[in-house]
């Protein structure tokens, strides 16, 4: 019996010195002592936008960490739910409730406010994505319903198709497709001005999770129990599914690394896990930089495929050096 263990006990041991590879560069930067509540990164990665614990929005250049821009609390909504920064990172949205600001960053001004709805009247703003034209905008609500903008010439269509707070917008690269996904555990991809899906998904529990490819290739969706795929933007097929360990795990941001078959994701804890797209596998877990406990990732950005940055609530940038994983794929 004790013959038959060894070769075991050896692989466990394998398996447990691999798992030490080190990924983390280490902490390049902490913005601020307020934590960050909302973070996002520009398309390019130049500009960073963090809303504190204390409702003060910053525009930071990502490079020299200078704060570019700020918004006061006196000039935020009451509650922020999200921002969004335009492609050319020129037009910066605050959304509250039920509202937009528009902000220009050239001008450091407040250029316009618009309202938005849901079929409720309970209802509030929930996600919003600008289209790369930046013409169009999705405005998404509590209720289930999607507000489908032209800014141009302020023409809104609106339609209910989820039941329960539509969470996830993304835009295809061109401005003419959108992604939603919401707690009903239904996705979709939608032609902008049409109520028609181009196809459907549904899953068992609330998607909490959904990442597409710069190309709108393919995307990443996750539930929030035991299912996480990777499928394609032509008719929703599954090309992969995440496999790992542990009875089921939450997934909270993802992100495809561009020109590699790597996606990254974090957890509802302080954990970056990196996984193989095409086969599905988890290659690796590792805890970030946390100055207090239960810190998250709120945001990440890839400047190559050997390079991640990730943000912390705690407002600490780290970065991670991926050709690490070169031998472990």
């Amino acid at each position: 019996m004790l013959l038959r263990l060894i070769p075991l006990l050896v692989v466990l041991l394998l398996v447990g010195c691999d798992d030490e590879v080190e990924l983390s560069q280490g902490t390049i930067s902490q913005l601020g002592d307020k934590g960050v509540l909302i973070g996002h990164f520009s398309q390019d990665g130049s500009k960073l936008v963090t809303i504190d614990s204390a409702n003060v929005l910053t525009v930071w250049d990502s490079r020299s960490m200078e704060a570019l821009f700020t918004v006061p609390q006196n000039k935020m909504p009451e509650l922020s739910r999200e921002v969004v920064l335009s492609k050319d990172n020129n037009m910066l949205i605050v959304v509250g409730d039920n509202q937009l600001k528009f902000w220009s960053l050239a001008t450091k001004k407040l250029v316009t406010k618009v309202s938005f709805s849901g079929v409720s009247g309970y209802a509030h703003i929930t996600s919003v994505a600008l289209s790369p034209s930046m013409d169009k905008i999705i405005v998404a609500m509590s209720d289930g319903t999607v507000n489908m903008a032209h800014l141009h010439t302020q023409v809104n269509n609106q339609f209910a198709p989820h039941s329960r707070p539509v969470m996830h917008v993304e835009w295809d690269d061109k401005g003419e497709l959108f992604m939603t996904a919401a707690q009903d555990g239904k996705l979709a991809l939608w032609r902008f001005g049409s109520p028609e899906p181009v196809f459907t998904k549904e899953f068992n529990h609330r998607v909490t999770s959904l990442a597409v490819r710069k190309d709108f290739s393919e995307f990443f969706v996750s539930d929030a129990l035991d299912n996480q795929v990777i499928a394609s933007l032509i008719d929703g097929a599954d090309k992969s599914e995440l496999k790992y360990m542990a009875r089921f795990k939450v997934f909270r941001k993802a992100l495809f690394i561009e020109k590699s078959g790597l996606l990254a994701t974090s957890s509802s804890k302080s954990q970056l896990t990196i996984w193989d797209t095409k086969s599905g596998n988890e290659l690796g877990t590792w805890q970030i930089n946390t100055v207090n406990s239960g810190a998250t990732i709120i945001d990440m950005y890839a400047p190559s495929k050997e390079k991640l940055v990730t943000l912390s609530s705690d407002g600490l940038l780290e970065e991670w050096a991926l050709n690490m994983l070169a031998n472990r794929k």
